[in-house]
């Protein structure tokens, strides 16, 4: 108990107007016992992002895009959760079709992610066995390379937080030995 009062009076002494505020934060009057604090539901939290982006769409004419503004990017992130739900199939059938309803929500990805992913692969292997290294992300010295190098990144990033497809390890590994660094 001593400790927590010298620790007191060291705060009071550093800085006078502390002791005050902490009383009035204390000093507020509890919440009613009959009255529970009202917190939203993720229904209802859902519902109310997509009555903003249907108030959106409705005023521009357009899905949000990532750098329109910060309540665009607010709304353009919530709109790549929703995609990443329903890729997943995780997204609710009313869900599902209240997107609908506005148009193309889907997005624009070009084609299937595998197929990609094993054209990246291929590129860098391609890339490896015509220089003997790996890409560099140097927009300055190596601007052709920069693709690659950010998708090898990538593939490293995910690796090291555990994220990456054990697949897709095992298939880096077959084609790029030494890729992980």
């Amino acid at each position: 108990m001593k400790r927590v009062i010298r620790a007191v009076n060291r705060q009071i002494e550093r800085d006078p107007a502390w002791f005050d505020a902490c009383w009035l934060v204390h000093d507020q009057p509890a919440w009613p016992a009959n009255r529970k604090h009202r917190r939203r539901t993720r229904e209802q939290v859902w519902w109310e992002h997509y009555n903003r982006l249907t108030a959106h769409v409705r005023e521009h004419g357009r899905i949000p895009a990532q750098n329109d503004s910060p309540d665009s990017r607010v709304l353009y992130r919530w709109l790549e959760n929703q995609r990443r739900n329903h890729d997943a199939g995780t997204l609710t059938p009313d869900r599902t079709q209240a997107l609908n309803a506005l148009g193309e929500w889907v997005g624009t990805r070009r084609g299937n992610a595998d197929a990609l992913w094993e054209r990246r692969l291929d590129e860098v292997q391609q890339f490896r066995a015509g220089t003997g290294r790996f890409p560099v992300y140097d927009r300055v010295r190596h601007p052709d390379e920069t693709v690659l190098a950010v998708w090898l990144g990538r593939q490293r990033t995910w690796h090291r937080k555990g994220r990456l497809r054990t697949d897709r390890r095992r298939r880096l590994e077959e084609v790029l030995s030494g890729w992980g660094r």
